[in-house]
């Protein structure tokens, strides 16, 4: 990655935009950024890394933290970052969350996280790639760059404080970095793919195994030999059983035969009883049916008049409505009569209306014509009124200016002998540095033991906590172990008894093929299904698993602490004759030092606060001088003004008359002018549109008064007519008046119920009739049987044949258990055989693969390791050039104690004692010489391999400061060489020495509006 410019606007300490052109560094650009602390230096990479993955460098604060205080309420924080990646250009935008003020109304609302990303082709030409989702921007950068914001700080923006944490790194997180570094995960999902098939292989067999365990524990047995001895002698036994249960059977057979037919005789005698009654009660209810035919026929010759007697019903209806509406519209005709009569009246009263009219409408244009006037006048007095006020405040300013300006004046003067003594007092305090630095490491191994004494403290009570969870976590495996077996006894029991359910009295055996079931197994309680034994299984693996991982735990504790107790007996021994007495002074005067230490820093803030407010006041000072210029040109420009604004109003006075000078006299005759026209306007038109409503009003209720009369008379002639036809009918019918017809009708339900009863009735009849003569005939000849004695000798002979079934079921019940069992440990065995020479392959190739063996290094460690060997040549050919031939990194080759994961820890090789220890025995600044050589390495050799993630831009955050001159000097050389093998490198820091040696800058200056970035190349 190449940054081309970064923009920040309102965010950190830039108030405004600020743009970085990374592109007019050059070609690979060696650079500084100085300013003083706080000035913003580290926000440059905070938001280069908040623009790609929305967060900080440091993760200290978050994106809506990142807002500048002196920022202008409608100015949007925001980061625009253009890079180049692989011959490609991309430009990101992120706003963060923030308050901004609302677009209508007062008040703020809250602005939601926004991300865009852009490709840029070579043409020129741009194509969104995310139009808004954060999270989509953000997953869209680890795939382009290849890195996370972890390893994204750790190998291209080494921010303050994280320059130890890759050199300091465990193997495992070291192993992650340069995983995704390389694309070595190829690797990795091998290691992962033969230990989830070596895993499955083995719980496969154990599952196998566990079966077989569980089938002979449900028969009752031990081993395959007992089982084959069982089946041997139960043969005779079964066959004899079965002889006895087909006799039982035979004799049972006849018995409910027997039973049967004398039970259907007796039925017999039932049913003749039973019609002989229903034909008694048959007999009692004919003289109600014969009142219901009757009924039935006078309604029939009812029904035939019911259409004329409807008939007249309607026409004497439609009568009485026509005469209704007849009178309804005679009274509708009168009222519009009189309404058109008072329409005329209003039309001539509304005739001399019209004139005056006219008149107030010649008036309301006369006053019209004045308003132009009237607001030319007061525009002139606005303006004279505006421009003495204007004078006034320009004069009011200029007076506050001249005061501000001789009161910045006196303020110099302060700070200029402030600045002299605060100089004075840090020149006094020079070497207190140099002094402490001699004490600190006098003490730094006292300390160091103090530290690892509580520290191996610590660990041993973590061991005993250790040891205590292991001894639980073993309890609770034998009580899951012990269930599981419970649950497994009785999943085989209830699987037998599932078979036996489904049974059936000659239908052959799904186990055995037998048609006899003599014994069928049976289960209490509710039967545990497949899910509920695979649970149980897992909760054993899943207590088996936890409780290696205590046992590694405690393995991995118990060897962390006999390292520190043999780095505890090596430091004892170098401190050899150390006094607690001469440790006690030299912590006083470490005290005594520090103080004067912080005294320094002090001074040096002090210094650096009064050199800045000595730049603000001659600035402010400037600001001033120039600000009063300004002002007496506005107060020769505001006297011009009013003198212009006199003459206007002058002559826009003479214009207008004096009546309607007055604010708001001319408005209120225009308008009541306005309002009296509208009224004579609406009072003409409302006579003149009444009178035409009247007048078509009474037209139409003539014509409808007209039209009900006519409907009248037809209605009373059809009504005559449909009396003359009724009276006819009703004379030659057999009914002999009106009050017969109506009680002889009857509805539809009542008609078809009677109907129904009638002939439900007639065909009961029949069929009673019919039914006793059969009965009769089948019954002729035959005595009623002896039930109860039929009863008893089936019972006698039931007893014998369940006695005799239940003898022999549980004799094939057992014999067929056994075949089963047999037949299923055979083949459970041989797939137990065949998962065991897979795995003998399988697993082998998982632990060889996953670390398991040997050194406890993993295929992927391996090939990192081999990569890392690669990569700490070239950190060590830049850190023996920096550390003066002293110091080379070296990987780690004994294995890690305990369980930790080893092949990719690092030591240094100090050749002023010829031996190796450990990185984090390094100094601070030895650290960052240490850190920055690693760094530089990783970026050769990540860019060297094919397919590797190209690392060509560096920044790196303070850290200097640590070294001396000479140091300081190498570390230089380093980065000029790295930069001329085609990198950018960015160093961040305010140590003077770089300044000097670095012409090429990008310089912050702060001041109370904020920071501000310049571009320096000398």
């Amino acid at each position: 990655m190449r940054p081309l410019s970064l923009t920040m606007c309102a965010f950190g300490p830039f108030q405004a935009s600020e743009t970085i052109p990374f592109e007019r560094l050059g070609e690979h650009p060696l650079f500084l950024i100085n300013g003083p602390t706080g000035s913003g230096k580290t926000t440059i990479l905070d938001a280069i890394c908040f623009a790609l993955y929305g967060r900080t460098t440091g993760d200290e604060r978050e994106g809506s933290q990142m807002r500048c205080d002196y920022a202008a309420d409608d100015t949007l924080t925001e980061v625009i970052f253009s890079f180049e990646l692989a011959g490609r250009g991309y430009r990101i935008r992120r706003v963060p969350e923030q308050q901004r003020p609302k677009a209508r109304g007062e008040g703020t609302t809250t602005q939601s996280t926004e991300a865009q990303l852009w490709a840029i082709d070579p043409d020129g030409s741009e194509r969104l790639l995310v139009p808004s989702k954060v999270s989509e921007a953000t997953r869209e950068i680890e795939q382009l760059t290849g890195l996370s914001v972890e390893q994204f700080r750790q190998v291209m923006v080494l921010p303050q404080g994280k320059f130890r944490e890759l050199l300091l790194a465990e193997s495992r997180q070291r192993e992650e970095i340069f995983s995704q570094l390389f694309q070595t995960r190829t690797y990795r999902q091998l290691e992962e793919r033969l230990k989830a098939q070596s895993a499955g292989i083995r719980r496969e067999v154990e599952k196998g195994r566990q079966i077989q365990q569980g089938i002979l524990q449900g028969i009752g047995l031990e081993t395959a030999a007992q089982l084959d001895e069982a089946l041997q002698a139960l043969q005779p036994e079964l066959e004899q059983a079965q002889a006895r249960q087909r006799v039982a059977e035979s004799q049972h057979a006849e018995a409910v035969q027997a039973l049967q037919q004398a039970r259907h005789l007796q039925d017999g005698f039932a049913r003749l009883a039973k019609l002989q009654q229903q034909q008694a009660g048959l007999e009692l209810r004919q003289d109600e049916i014969k009142l219901m035919q009757q009924r039935l026929q006078r309604a029939e010759q009812a029904g035939r008049l019911k259409p004329l007697f409807d008939r007249r019903s309607t026409a004497r209806e439609a009568m009485q409505e026509a005469r209704q509406k007849q009178q309804q519209a005679g009274q509708a005709r009168e009222k519009a009569r009189q309404a058109l009569t008072d329409a005329e009246a209003v039309l001539k009263q509304s005739e001399p209306l019209s004139e005056t009219l006219d008149q107030q409408k010649r008036q309301l244009a006369t006053l019209q014509g004045y308003q132009q006037r009237a607001v030319r006048l007061v525009h002139a007095v606005k303006q004279l009124k505006t421009a003495e006020a204007a004078e006034q405040e320009v004069l009011a300013a200029q007076q506050k200016v001249q005061a501000e300006l001789r009161q910045i004046l006196q303020q110099r003067e302060q700070f200029q002998h402030e600045l002299s003594q605060q100089q004075a007092q840090l020149n006094q305090l020079h070497d207190a540095p140099l002094r402490l630095k001699q004490i600190s490491d006098q003490l730094r191994d006292k300390t160091t033991l103090d530290s690892w004494l509580q520290q191996r403290e610590r660990q041993r009570q973590a061991l005993d906590q250790a040891g205590q969870a292991g001894k639980r976590l073993a309890a609770e495996l034998q009580d899951q172990a012990d269930a599981c077996k419970r649950v497994e006894l009785a999943w085989h029991q209830g699987q037998a008894a599932l078979l036996a359910r489904e049974l059936q009295v000659d239908q052959p055996c799904p186990v055995c093929g037998s048609r006899e079931h003599p014994a069928p197994a049976g289960f209490a309680g509710d039967l545990p299904g497949q899910s509920t034994l695979e649970q149980a299984r897992q909760a054993v693996q899943a207590a088996q698993e936890r409780l290696n991982v205590a046992r590694d735990d405690y393995t991995r504790k118990k060897s962390e602490i006999a390292s520190l107790d043999d780095r505890i007996g090596e430091l004892t021994q170098q401190l050899g004759e150390v006094k607690d007495a001469s440790l006690q002074e030299l912590q006083q005067q470490q005290q005594a030092l520090q103080q004067a230490v912080e005294k320094q820093a002090s001074i040096r803030q002090n210094l650096q606060s009064l050199d800045t407010r000595d730049g603000e006041q001659k600035l402010n000072e400037e600001k001033r001088r120039n600000h009063l210029e300004q002002l007496n040109a506005q107060v020769m420009a505001q006297r011009s003004a009013a003198a212009t604004a006199s003459s206007e109003l002058k002559s826009a006075e003479q214009e207008l008359p004096a009546d309607y000078r007055e604010p708001g006299v001319l408005d209120r005759a225009i308008r009541e002018t306005g309002m009296e026209v509208e009224r004579l306007d609406r009072a003409i038109g409302s006579a003149r549109s009444g009178y035409h409503q009247a007048s078509s009003t009474h037209a139409s209720a003539k014509a409808t008064c007209q039209s009900a009369e006519e409907s009248r008379m037809a209605a009373q002639a059809a009504a005559q007519q449909a009396e003359r036809q009724w009276s006819e009918a009703l004379k030659i019918s057999p009914i002999a008046d009106e009050a017969g017809f109506l009680e002889a009708l009857l509805s539809e339900d009542e008609w078809s119920r009677l109907q129904q009863t009638v002939r439900d009735y007639e065909q009961m009849v029949q069929q009673t009739s019919g039914a006793l003569q059969q009965q009769q005939v089948a019954l002729e000849g035959h005595a009623a049987p002896d039930i109860p004695g039929l009863e008893r000798q089936l019972a006698s002979v039931t007893e014998t044949r369940a006695a005799a079934d239940q003898v022999w079921r549980q004799l094939d019940k057992r014999q067929g258990q056994l075949q089963d069992a047999r037949e299923t440990l055979q083949q459970s065995e041989r797939q137990c055989v065949e998962l065991e020479q897979q795995y003998a392959l399988i697993g082998t190739l998982s632990d060889v693969a996953n670390g398991q063996t040997g050194d406890k290094v993993s295929l992927q460690r391996f090939v990192l390791s081999v990569l890392l060997d690669d990569v700490l040549v070239e950190a060590s050919r830049r850190l023996q050039l920096m550390s003066k031939g002293r110091y080379q990194l070296l990987r780690k080759s004994e294995r890690a104690k305990g369980n930790r994961a080893s092949g990719l820890e690092l030591e240094v090789e100090d050749a002023y004692t010829g031996k190796c220890r450990p990185v984090a025995t390094l100094s601070g600044g030895e650290s960052f010489l240490a850190a920055l050589s690693l760094a530089l390495g990783l970026s050769d050799v990540v860019q060297a391999y094919s397919g590797g993630i190209r690392l060509d831009t560096l920044f790196i955050d303070e850290g200097f400061g640590s070294l001396d001159p000479e140091s300081l000097d190498l570390a230089i050389r380093a980065l000029i060489d790295l930069q001329s093998s085609g990198r950018m490198i960015g160093v961040i820091s305010h140590v003077a020495e770089l300044k000097e040696q670095m012409p090429l800058r990008l310089d912050i200056d702060s001041s109370r509006e904020g920071s501000r970035i310049k571009l320096v190349t000398l």
